[in-house]
């Protein structure tokens, strides 16, 4: 984690030099002195944000440790116990006939949060809010995905399943591929989603790298 940047008293700035609200600007028009106002001691001090939550983040930091040293019989991360918990349930789903059945369950879950997010789409007429809560939003999105980016009305990400999926199949927990899972289960639960939300959209076909995309289709 970066370490906050740390102003200069005299100068008002940060060692990259841009201003600090905490100190009145050094030169500058009049108007700009004027509207600066002398900050709370509490605005004044250095914080981290995560003060009162110091137990919480050992604990993470006891379980990011813990994960990362987890290098046999494959280099584990922290969307691990995620993907396996993901590739079981497909697995089930897909053995006994019921892809179907499975994601219609999977967006009638999320359909209450979905809903939700598609009303401040229809009251602002802005669907980015549309693919942030799909994607950067949710924790049950970052926590799987490590690898992706945001662009403007565009999503990117590396599917995150080869390494664990690879590793299961050596000792027969799965039958799946990756494209498999990019179209029969990625792909139809964010066309699910997106109904919900008021939306279209289109999501890549699948690509060998592992790179795909969902984009705004307007």
């Amino acid at each position: 984690m970066a370490e906050a940047a740390r102003q200069d008293p005299e100068t008002g700035t940060t060692p990259a030099g841009s201003p600090n609200p905490a100190y009145p600007p050094q030169g500058g028009a009049p108007a700009q002195k004027a509207a600066w106002k002398v900050p709370s001691v509490q605005e004044f001090g250095l914080w981290s944000g995560f003060e009162g939550k110091e137990e919480m983040l050992g604990v993470g930091l006891v379980q990011l440790l813990k994960t990362i040293i987890a290098d046999v019989p494959y280099q584990h991360h922290l969307n691990d116990a995620v993907m396996k918990a993901h590739l079981q349930a497909m697995q089930f789903a897909k053995n006994h006939g019921m892809m179907k059945q499975f994601i219609e369950h999977d967006v009638a879950t999320l359909r209450p949060v979905n809903k939700r997010v598609g009303q401040l789409i229809a009251s602002t007429g802005n669907a980015e809010y549309g693919l942030s809560g799909l994607f950067e939003r949710t924790d049950c999105w970052y926590q799987l995905v490590l690898e992706w980016k945001v662009e403007p009305g565009r999503r990117v990400w590396k599917s995150p399943f080869r390494t664990v999926l690879e590793m299961g199949k050596r000792i027969g927990q799965f039958d799946m591929t990756e494209q498999w899972i990019h179209e029969e289960w990625t792909t139809p639960r964010l066309h699910g989603y997106a109904a919900d939300l008021g939306i279209k959209l289109r999501v890549s076909p699948w690509q060998d790298d592992g790179w795909l995309w969902c984009e705004l289709d307007q």
